[in-house]
């Protein structure tokens, strides 16, 4: 059971991690200067909530041995 919860929070964290590059990197066309990058505003929660799943992964993970 823990092996499953610890790999689920690491796929979560790899996904989010993902998804931040994304958000962070993305560039809307055609609009005004200020507002090229709408989503950049979501990269760092993301970051944040990535790295909590990651230090719980391993906690677990180091509980266990």
């Amino acid at each position: 059971m823990k092996f499953k919860t610890e790999i689920s929070l690491l796929l979560s964290a790899i996904i989010l991690y993902i998804l931040n590059a994304f958000c962070y990197s993305y560039e809307a066309k055609g609009m005004l200067p200020v507002i090229n990058y709408p989503y950049r505003d979501y990269a760092l929660p993301l970051v944040i909530i990535a790295s909590i799943l990651l230090v719980i992964a391993a906690i677990l993970y180091s509980k266990r041995r």
